[in-house]
């Protein structure tokens, strides 16, 4: 009886590692699909030129790659049971392979992220501009109106028609002014609420990009801890930080 106890819990020890192995295989398959779901659904419709898009898919990136950073990690922990299956092993050695290319691709992301916000802010100031030119040619409309005729044309040509009525309660001059008046008033606070925004608009991109971008090398450093070009050789990470060791040592050397 004795003899077969330690055997028994030998067995029974395979078995508990296998279907850890397993456990920890499927969840981290089933946490890489789940992210894999929000980066695509994220990402639809494409429009690979539209900056807008690509911002989209800088932060779809960025909310997807703990749940795809941790399910890599899963998997590659299943992997170093002893004794784990023959396809667990497969799918770590395909994993870390793809590892270093999402490590690179969250290193690039950086600037890409930052050259599609800044095309961002240029195109909404450059809509802002054209609507200040709109207003600016009309006020130098409104100011060149020399009869109530001209007046009332102008005024009927604009995107939403104001129409005076058919015979004004004060001379056309004295009206003309307090018509220029408000237009001036409104056109002042267009600019004021325009300068505003651009300025928020600024804040706010400073403040994310930023968030993103740190975001973006903590995955990267991330993946580059799971990345092996070949079983038994170093991460990605590790090749990194062994060459930028050697610079420093090489310049504490030659200082």
């Amino acid at each position: 009886m004795d003899a077969t106890e330690p055997s028994f819990s030998g067995n029974q020890e395979v078995r508990l590692k296998k279907e850890a192995a397993n456990a920890f295989s499927v969840i981290g398959l089933v946490s890489i699909g789940l992210g894999l779901a929000v980066l695509v659904f994220s990402s639809l419709p494409v429009r690979l030129l539209d900056p807008v898009w690509q911002l989209q898919l800088s932060g779809a990136l960025t909310a997807a790659g703990f749940s795809l950073l941790i399910g890599s990690l899963l998997v590659c922990t299943a992997g170093a049971f002893p004794g784990s299956a023959q396809p667990i092993g497969n799918n770590v050695k395909l994993l870390r392979n793809i590892c270093t290319w999402v490590a690179i691709l969250y290193l690039v992301l950086i600037p890409i992220q930052l050259y599609a916000g800044m095309r961002v802010l240029r195109q909404q100031s450059s809509e802002e501009g054209r609507t200040q030119a709109i207003w600016k040619k009309f006020k130098r409309q409104l100011e060149a109106t020399s009869n109530e005729q001209e007046l009332r044309t102008l005024l009927g040509q604009l995107p939403q028609p104001i129409n005076l009525p058919a015979k004004l309660d004060q001379p056309f001059g004295s009206f003309k002014q307090t018509i220029v008046a408000q237009a001036d008033s409104r056109f002042n606070a267009l600019a004021y609420q325009t300068d505003q925004a651009r300025s928020k608009r600024l804040q706010g991109f400073i403040s994310e990009a930023a968030n993103n971008s740190i975001k973006s090398l903590l995955m990267a450093t991330g993946f580059a801890a799971l990345a092996q070009g070949k079983p038994g050789g170093p991460t990605l990470l590790g090749q990194a930080l062994r060459v930028f060791g050697n610079k420093s040592r090489k310049r504490s050397r030659s200082v």
